[in-house]
C-alpha cells in the first residue's frame, strides 16, 4: 500500500546562491526537484530542532549569535560568488564603471594635515 502525503504549496524567497546550489543538486541527479532539496533540508532542521528542544543537548544559537553566524555565512557566500564567473564579471564591471566615471578623474591633493 502506498502512503500519499499531503503536500501544501508555499512561496518563499531565498538567495540566488541557495537556489543555484539546489538546482545544481537536481542537475547532478542527487535530488528529483528543488522542492525535494528544500523538503529534505527542512525535515533535517525540524528533526534537529525537536531533538534539541526535547533533550537540551544541542543548543541553538541565541539571536545575537545567530546574527553573527549569519554574517560569517554571508561573507562565505560572497567570497564564493566572487570566485564564480558571474562574480568576476561583476567585479570587472564595477572597476570599469569606476575608472570611466568623470567623478573619479578629479585630482586629489593631500597636505601634511591630511586636508
Amino acid at each position: 500500500m502506498v502512503v500519499k502525503r499531503n503536500k501544501e504549496k508555499v512561496s518563499i524567497a531565498m538567495s540566488s546562491y541557495l537556489v543555484n546550489r539546489a538546482k545544481a543538486m537536481v542537475d547532478a541527479e542527487e535530488f528529483g526537484s528543488v522542492s525535494d532539496v528544500i523538503s529534505t533540508a527542512m525535515s533535517q532542521f525540524i528533526l534537529m530542532y525537536d531533538y534539541a528542544q526535547r533533550d537540551g543537548s544541542i543548543q541553538f544559537p541565541s539571536a545575537p549569535e545567530n546574527v553573527a553566524d549569519t554574517g560569517d555565512m554571508v561573507e562565505g557566500v560572497i567570497k564564493e560568488y566572487l570566485k564564480s564567473p558571474e562574480g568576476k564579471a561583476l567585479i570587472k564591471s564595477i572597476i570599469g564603471e569606476s575608472l570611466s566615471s568623470p567623478e573619479n578623474n578629479k585630482t586629489v591633493i593631500f597636505t601634511e594635515s591630511g586636508r
